[in-house]
């Protein structure tokens, strides 16, 4: 420093370090969206087995009115379930944001064949905690 001001060395340090920064914050953001992103894409195509080593061992499951804590495969025969009675033409990403800790969600819009359903999904780091559908 001199006089009070950075020197150029300095200056430089501290825009490499922002950089880095930068690039690994928005890099984890990708990275976070991207994964819902296969998730909301999975259960549109009824590709259950792409997402089933994402899901903890106990899942919450909601479907408009029935709601439980399901055990791994229980909760996989119920999305199935799920996925037969929406028939999921398309879908979409509506918002993707951080919860309490290290839980995540993402909001989904699910067009099926005679109704749309909005879908939400909450992670605890690598895993699916919760999936919830209500008809809109």
């Amino acid at each position: 420093m001199i006089d009070g001001r950075l020197d150029c060395s300095s200056k430089l340090k501290a825009m490499k370090k922002l950089t880095i920064l930068l690039v690994l914050v928005l890099g984890s953001m990708t990275v976070f969206g991207q994964d819902f992103k296969s998730i909301v894409s999975s259960i549109e195509k009824g590709d259950i087995a792409t997402i089933e080593p994402m899901l903890e061992d106990m899942i919450d499951y909601c479907f408009n009115d029935d709601q439980d804590l399901l055990e791994k495969p229980e909760f996989v025969s119920k999305l199935k379930s799920a996925i037969n009675t929406i028939q999921p033409k398309s879908s979409e990403i509506v918002h993707v944001a951080d919860s309490k800790g290290e839980a995540k969600y993402a909001v989904a819009k699910i067009v099926g064949a005679s109704d749309a359903y909005r879908m939400f999904v909450y992670t605890e780091g690598d895993k699916i905690i919760e999936i919830r559908f209500n008809k809109e």
